[in-house]
């Protein structure tokens, strides 16, 4: 017997985007919903009762109702502690004594994000108006803890069950952002480079940017046959996103037609796979999303600039563009789990009540985070990155991380974080 029957009073589109996520993709085990007390009852399967009714079932999880909701309403949300993890949404049931279901659709739809906030200094949602980050599980991927405890109750009742055996994967993804310090700028770029150089009497620096630029010395951004090294080594497969933009006050990249970067994404298309790093200036205009979307000639992978990201319109201009994988679910502030899980799922878009065609890929820790925001050292982004591997092996989940090439190159200021890079990868 390897099949449940749920009894739930109503059916939704919020309740059967949770039920699929749960036991179709995490589980893998097959449902059915019935909203039929006496199909229920009569049922041989391992029987599931949602709802506030006493009915004969092998587990009983209490509804607040919220799933059959359909407006965007703010929630007066208390927390406390079950099996030693963060719930809300609490009900009467003793064995779950929350609604299991709801809460995992209010932090799987980022259902906060569509609420009125005020936006930090990049216009994104902040992390610290988050309920993860204020009741402290944002280092945590929780819906994923709850499912394991969710499978463990299952199995007292009936040890048959046979659940699927997820695998923790490692998948390293890299923004390029700034292909190279100096090389490609053009120019008018490295004489201003040069100017503010000599202004600052730093004449090391612009013998150095002399050096590249006549091939004397390599870029201190280019960590790129570095990168393929360590992923032959550790039988990595990486996912690169670059950035393609005229520019502007936060697209710093080189010229996206120039044969320096056409071949840079040739060389690395070759052997990776590779996706689009959507501008800032994009994300206001969908006209340019299109035309650097285009530029990588039918990509289907994405990660938001900045990590900016506004729910719902990015994600529908995403899927206009013909975007099927995004991997922006983190956020650019500070490192964690934005959407509570470290497991692949799609994107429901709140506001419309249906559940997309969009797959999002959650990622919980950027080298950028550890180092500008958290202002961690190199030894501390290591013991960082070290929680995640083993809080995400704990689910048998993904553990998706961010770099950049800039940080694993020879720049002075990162000093120490490529060797880090590397023992995290020998103890992952």
């Amino acid at each position: 017997m390897n099949k449940f029957i749920l009894y739930a009073a109503f059916t939704s589109n919020r309740l059967t985007y949770v039920l699929d996520f749960i036991f179709n993709e995490v589980l893998g085990v097959e449902y059915e919903l019935t909203a039929s007390e006496t199909d229920f009852l009569a049922s041989s399967y391992f029987r599931i009762n949602y709802s506030h009714k006493n009915l004969k079932s092998d587990l009983h999880i209490g509804s607040t109702g919220f799933l059959f909701e359909t407006e965007i309403v703010e929630k007066e949300i208390y927390f406390t502690q079950w099996n030693e993890l963060t719930v809300f949404f609490q009900t009467n049931e003793t064995e779950i004594p929350f609604d299991l279901f709801a809460a995992v659709f209010y932090l799987l739809s980022r259902y906060e994000e569509y609420l009125p906030y005020e936006p930090d200094m990049y216009f994104r949602f902040p992390h610290a108006q988050s309920i993860a980050f204020q009741n402290n599980f944002l280092n945590l991927p929780l819906i994923d803890l709850w499912i394991e405890e969710l499978k463990k109750n299952i199995l007292v009742k009936n040890q048959s069950v046979q659940f699927k055996e997820n695998k923790f994967q490692l998948l390293p993804t890299y923004d390029i952002d700034i292909a190279y310090s100096f090389k490609g700028k053009g120019i008018v770029r490295n004489i201003a480079g040069t100017l503010k150089d000599f202004v600052k009497f730093n004449f090391r620096n612009i013998s150095f940017r002399l050096n590249v630029l006549f091939a004397n010395e390599k870029d201190p951004y280019d960590s790129f046959e570095f990168l393929d090294e360590i992923h032959q080594q550790f039988s990595l497969k990486p996912i690169y996103f670059f950035l393609l933009s005229e520019g502007s006050e936060y697209d710093k990249n080189i010229d996206n037609h120039s044969s320096l970067m056409k071949e840079l994404i040739s060389t690395i298309h070759s052997k990776y796979e590779i996706g689009i790093h959507p501008s800032w200036k994009s994300h206001e205009r969908i006209d340019i999303l299109q035309e650097e979307v285009f530029l990588l000639k039918k990509v289907k992978k994405s990660r938001q600039h900045y990590i900016r990201f506004t729910l719902p319109e990015t994600f529908r201009n995403l899927i206009n563009v013909g975007i099927t994988e995004d991997y922006s679910m983190g956020y650019g502030s500070i490192n964690g789990f934005r959407a509570s899980t470290s497991r692949s799922f799609k994107w429901f878009d709140v506001e419309k009540n249906e559940v997309s065609d969009l797959t999002l890929h959650p990622f919980c820790y950027m080298e950028c985070n550890s180092f500008y925001e958290q202002k961690n050292t190199a030894e501390q982004a290591l013991e960082e990155m070290l929680h995640y591997a083993a809080v995400v092996k704990k689910v048998n989940g993904n553990l998706i991380t961010i770099w950049h090439n800039f940080s694993l190159g020879t720049a002075p200021l990162w000093k120490g974080w490529k060797e880090k890079y590397i023992e995290f990868l020998v103890k992952c």
